[in-house]
């Protein structure tokens, strides 16, 4: 009798790993439109916006943290008592930032890759009475919650968001742990200027960060630029904002970093920008460090990776990178004010 039920016991293990690794694997990135939440009735938008992008990394990448695919030696944070620090720290940062629209990238849900944390719970309150649009990226499915893994984007506004979008973007071939993939999306949120008029288009974007010779990340662009283009060929007011993990300014900060620990880095085409087209990146504040050590001033490498594209229906009035010496997260959070032109 033991000994049967050991063997069955053993089977349904085989069968269910074999459904979590087919359910996993043959996941697919789809379009559609992307749940809005509204606690209020907001106003509408007017002609000028201010927007903020920041990538928090899960929680998990304060100043003291390394990570294994940046060339560290650490796949959790040290101490989970930091993941606290980092998110008190997040929470704290936006609360004192004054924007109409947040762009936020990798807000996990409580998975144990931050030590069970929620970040996107944690941000609830400074988010009260904003219209808000979430959509995972990273979603394990069929694994119970001790090892289930989630995170993702989201757009937070304070000016009324009529609808909101996934486009999906091309994807690497990569399987994280031979199971787990991320999927590239445009995050789109629509905030009309008025009843049946025109709509400022804001694209939250997180490209791909370890493909080979930035392949992926560069068609990634090009067809966030495509599907922008044709936002603005209908008179809207569009802005690409997030992290795009390629560098517009390369050694601009100093720094101590050998190449080996850069592997990661290449250049911004800024060629795929359309004539007329504009970025709004703060060159005098780095938004990204790398990870492959805890961050040390002057030492690690800093760079600028995160900021905005915008239509040439829209003026920039001032962008601002937000130095916050990279205490809570491996990314600094940039500033953007636009109006109508």
């Amino acid at each position: 009798m033991i000994l049967k039920i050991v063997l069955y016991s053993a089977v349904a293990l085989i069968v269910y790993g074999c459904a979590v690794t087919i359910a996993n694997r043959s996941s697919q990135s789809s379009r559609g439109e992307a749940p809005v939440t509204r606690s209020t009735k907001r106003p509408l938008a007017g002609f000028e916006l201010s927007l903020v992008t920041w990538n928090l990394g899960y929680g998990g990448l304060g100043e003291e943290s390394d990570f294994v695919a940046d060339g560290g030696t650490h796949t959790l944070p040290l101490r989970r008592s930091d993941v606290g620090k980092n998110i008190d720290g997040i929470r704290r940062e936006l609360g004192r930032i004054d924007a109409d629209v947040f762009l936020l990238q990798e807000i996990a849900v409580s998975s144990w890759l931050n030590y069970w944390h929620d970040v996107r719970g944690a941000l609830a309150q400074r988010f009260q009475g904003y219209d808000e649009t979430y959509e995972a990226d990273i979603a394990t499915k069929l694994l119970p919650p001790p090892l289930r893994i989630e995170h993702g984007t989201a757009i937070y506004s304070r000016r009324h968001m009529a609808s909101a979008a996934i486009e999906p973007l091309p994807l690497e071939d990569i399987h994280y742990g031979g199971l787990l993939r991320k999927f590239y999306r445009m995050h789109i949120a629509r905030l009309p200027l008025a009843a049946g008029s025109v709509e400022w288009v804001i694209i939250n974007v997180h490209l791909a960060a370890f493909d080979e010779g930035a392949r992926v990340r560069r068609q990634q662009l090009h067809e966030a630029i495509v599907f922008a283009q044709r936002e603005y060929a209908k008179g809207n007011h569009v802005l690409i904002g997030g992290d795009f993990n390629m560098e517009v300014a390369r050694d601009h900060f100093p720094h101590r970093t050998e190449m080996k620990d850069r592997f990661w880095l290449h250049d911004f085409p800024t060629d795929e920008v359309p004539a007329g087209w504009g970025l709004a990146f703060d060159l005098r504040t780095p938004t990204v460090r790398t990870v492959h050590k805890a961050y040390v001033l002057g030492e690690s490498y800093t760079t600028v990776i995160d900021g905005f594209i915008h239509s040439p229906n829209v003026e920039v009035v001032s962008e601002r990178g937000i130095d916050l010496g990279f205490k809570y997260s491996d990314h600094q959070p940039v500033l953007l004010q636009v109006r109508v032109k």
